[in-house]
């Protein structure tokens, strides 16, 4: 028999490669650049024998991609989680029952200025002339702003004053005094006629009354 032919003889010739190499890393010795193994060499020919073994290499990509995805999860579970604190903050806001704003004790409130109404001024009275009938000899007077009045004297003593009063005089008079402002007198007669204050115009229509003036632009004159 050719020793050759042997097949234990052929497997250990396949194991020797393997037997160096592991004896080469127990003594610290660098293995080939790289991190890989040589192939083994090919079978004799006529081998039938299990299949060779392969040396495997120690891969460290594995491990890059498992950091890579661990820290693209870290990353999102941030975003995630700030979304989801800033919306329920802005739903916190808006809910009816969300504290307001407070001071001294009290909730704030801004103060109100009361409005102030502009009084409004009187206008001139519309009302018709009144007539007023005195006893003989009896005294009259009209005051105020804005009058007008019809009086009848008999005999009568008549005083008046104020502002923009119109006042028609019937009848005879014995004293006629006018004083204050704008006042336009009309007399039917009198004896004596009294015009003081300012800008008043006094009006007789008969007799010769005695006239008194006194103040800044008063008439008196006859109709």
């Amino acid at each position: 028999m050719n020793p050759d032919d042997d097949p234990e003889k052929r497997i250990q010739e396949l194991e020797r490669p393997l037997t160096n190499q592991a004896q080469t890393s127990e003594l610290g010795t660098a293995g080939p650049p790289g991190g890989w193994l040589p192939p083994p060499p090919p079978p004799p020919p006529g081998y039938y024998g299990p299949p060779m073994p392969q040396p495997s290499v120690p891969s460290s990509s594995s491990g890059l991609r498992v950091g890579w995805i661990v820290l693209v999860l870290l990353v999102v579970g941030l975003f995630v989680g700030g979304g989801v604190i800033v919306w329920t903050n802005l739903a916190n806001r808006s809910a009816p029952g969300f504290p307001s704003i407070s001071g001294g004790g009290g909730t704030f409130t801004t103060a109100t200025r009361p409005s102030r109404a502009t009084p409004t001024p009187p206008g001139p009275s519309s009302s018709a002339a009144t007539v007023a009938t005195p006893a003989p000899g009896a005294s009259q007077s009209v005051a105020g702003v804005n009058a007008n009045k019809e009086l009848a004297c008999d005999d009568s003593v008549v005083t008046i004053s104020g502002m923009n009063n119109t006042v028609a005089i019937t009848g005879h008079c014995t004293l006629v005094q006018v004083s204050g402002m704008n006042n336009v007198v009309t007399i039917d007669a009198a004896d004596t006629i009294d015009a003081s204050g300012m800008d008043n115009k006094v009006t007789y229509r008969g007799g010769s009354p005695k006239i008194n003036k006194s103040g800044f632009g008063n008439t008196v004159e006859q109709d």
